[in-house]
């Protein structure tokens, strides 16, 4: 039976490249709902969009990694 001591600790903090990747998909999700708003054009709105979830995907994949 492994005692306390010999179980390894998963109270590590969020790594800094998952925690810069979730803000910036978080921020750029605003940003993108925002410029939709005011009425910008579909393509600008459509790269912030874009670079948003590549920057969720990043989050997602350091998460994991």
């Amino acid at each position: 039976m492994p005692t306390l001591a010999s179980i390894p600790n998963r109270t590590d903090d969020m790594d800094t490249s998952t925690f810069f990747f979730t803000l910036m998909a978080a921020t750029l999700c605003v940003v993108t709902i925002q410029a939709w708003r005011l009425g910008n054009e579909r393509r600008d709105v459509a790269l912030l969009g874009t670079v948003g979830g590549l920057c969720g995907v990043g989050a997602v994949v350091t998460a994991m990694v």
